[in-house]
C-alpha cells in the first residue's frame, strides 16, 4: 500500500545550503559513470514525472511514501546532501524486477547496486539490494540476479535481485532505493511514476500552470551556491533576461550564476553577497512589476507586431538575445524593426510554432519554457 504524504517538493529541495550529492552506491567508495549528454535537458532537478513503467518490488507488504524521511529531497546527513530517490520499504530477500527493458550499466563491485540504462534512454538504479546469508546480518552474501552484469539486456519484469539493507543502509529497515534519471542524466522524483505503476492511477503531478517565476519569488526561500532546482533555472533565465552570462540554464547554482547574480546586486546597489535572500528577492518583484517586464511575463499581454514602438520591444529584444537569437546592435531601442522580425521568426520556427513574427500569448509561453522563467507541468 502507497501512502502519499503532502509535501511541496520547492520547499524541501530548497532548504539545503550546501551543494547537492547523491546517494553512494553500496560502498562508500563505489561511484558510477553518469550516462554523457550534450543536448540541454527536458527535465529539471527533482521534477515530479508519471513515466511509464513496471513497479520494481514484488509482494504485497511494501510501503513507499513522498515525504521528509524516504521520499525524494529529504535531508541526509543534517541536509548536508539530500534523498535523490524514493525508499521502497519491504522485507529483506523480496524480489526486485527491472522496470523497463534495458541494458546493465553498472553493477556494484562490493554489492549491492544495480544500474540499468532502458532502451529509450531513461535510467534506473536499484540500491540496497540483499548482501546478507539468508536469517543473519553478515554481509557475505550476494544480493544480485544471476546474469544480471554490465552488457546483460534485461526485459521488463526480469528479476534482477532482492531488497536488503547493504551500503550505507546497514542499520536501517530493509528497502530499495529507487533512482529515475531521464535520458540526459537529471535526476527526477520518481514517486508519481512508482504510484502510477502501482495502482495505474495518474494524476499525482501537479499539472498546474503556475506563475512565471512563482519558485524564485517564493518568500523565505533562500538561494545560495551549490543548490538546485526549479527556483534556480528561474533565477537564471532571469538574469539572462538582463543581460548577464550566467552559461548553461541547468538549474544548479555553479559559480557563473553567483557571479552573474553578484554583478546584478552590485548594479542594483544592494548587498553583494551572491545570495538570493529578502532584500535581492524584493528588487527582482520590483523588476517584474515593471511594464515592459510584466506585459511579456503576462501570456496575455497585447499583442507585439512589426513597426510598434515602446518599452516592451526594447524587452522582448533582450529575451531573444538571452535564447541565442540576434535581433541587432545593442543598446537595444524600442523598434520592433526588421531585425527583430527575423529574430522572433526564427525562434518561433524552432519552438514549433508558426514564424509569424507577432507576440501572442503562444510565443510568450514559449519564451518562458525556453527561459525556464516557469515550473513545466512535471508530467513529462
Amino acid at each position: 500500500m502507497a501512502i502519499r504524504f503532502a509535501r511541496r517538493w520547492g520547499a524541501a529541495l530548497l532548504v539545503a545550503a550546501v551543494p547537492l550529492v547523491g546517494v553512494v552506491p553500496a560502498g562508500a567508495d563505489e561511484t558510477a559513470p553518469a550516462p554523457a549528454g550534450t543536448i540541454t535537458a527536458t527535465h529539471f532537478y527533482g521534477e515530479r514525472v508519471e513515466y511509464p513503467m513496471l513497479f520494481p518490488v514484488g509482494g504485497e507488504d511494501i510501503l513507499f511514501a513522498d515525504d521528509e524521511y524516504i521520499g525524494f529531497g529529504a535531508c541526509r546527513a543534517g541536509c548536508s546532501r539530500l534523498h535523490e530517490g524514493v525508499d521502497v520499504m519491504a522485507p529483506k530477500m523480496t524480489e526486485v524486477y527491472a522496470v523497463a527493458d534495458a541494458t546493465v550499466s553498472w553493477v556494484g563491485s562490493r554489492c549491492c547496486s544495480v544500474f540499468l540504462q532502458h532502451d529509450d534512454g531513461w535510467w534506473s538504479w536499484y540500491i540496497h539490494l540483499n548482501n546478507d546469508t539468508p536469517g543473519t546480518d553478515d554481509g557475505l552474501a550476494w544480493g544480485i540476479a544471476e546474469g544480471i552484469v554490465p552488457g546483460a539486456r534485461v526485459t521488463a519484469g526480469q528479476l534482477i535481485g532482492w531488497v536488503g539493507d547493504s551500503g550505507n543502509a546497514e542499520g536501517t529497515d530493509p528497502h530499495l532505493h529507487f533512482e529515475l534519471h531521464d535520458a540526459y542524466a537529471v535526476k527526477v522524483d520518481p514517486y508519481p511514476s512508482l504510484l502510477l505503476a502501482q495502482t495505474g492511477v495518474g494524476g499525482v503531478c501537479a499539472r498546474s500552470e503556475a506563475a512565471p517565476l512563482a519558485d524564485l519569488l517564493e518568500a523565505g526561500v533562500t538561494l545560495q551556491k551549490g543548490m538546485q532546482g526549479a527556483a534556480v533555472y528561474e533565477l537564471q533565465g532571469f538574469l539572462a533576461t538582463r543581460g548577464y552570462q550566467v552559461g548553461s540554464i541547468d538549474g544548479i547554482f555553479g559559480e557563473r550564476t553567483y557571479r552573474a547574480l553578484r554583478a546584478f546586486q552590485r548594479n542594483q546597489a544592494i548587498k553583494i553577497d551572491g545570495i538570493v535572500g529578502s532584500e535581492t528577492r524584493a528588487v527582482i518583484v520590483a523588476f517584474t512589476q515593471r511594464k515592459a517586464l510584466a506585459s511579456l511575463l503576462d501570456l496575455d499581454g497585447r499583442l507585439l507586431t512589426s513597426g510598434m514602438r515602446g518599452p516592451e520591444v526594447g524587452e522582448l529584444k533582450r529575451w531573444l538575445r538571452a535564447v541565442g537569437y540576434d535581433p541587432g546592435p545593442r543598446p537595444f531601442n524600442g523598434v520592433f524593426d526588421a531585425l527583430a522580425v527575423s529574430a522572433l521568426s526564427s525562434f518561433q520556427q524552432a519552438a514549433g510554432l508558426p514564424a509569424s513574427g507577432t507576440v501572442d500569448s503562444a510565443t510568450r509561453a514559449a519564451l518562458h519554457r525556453a527561459l525556464w522563467l516557469i515550473r513545466p507541468d512535471g508530467c513529462g
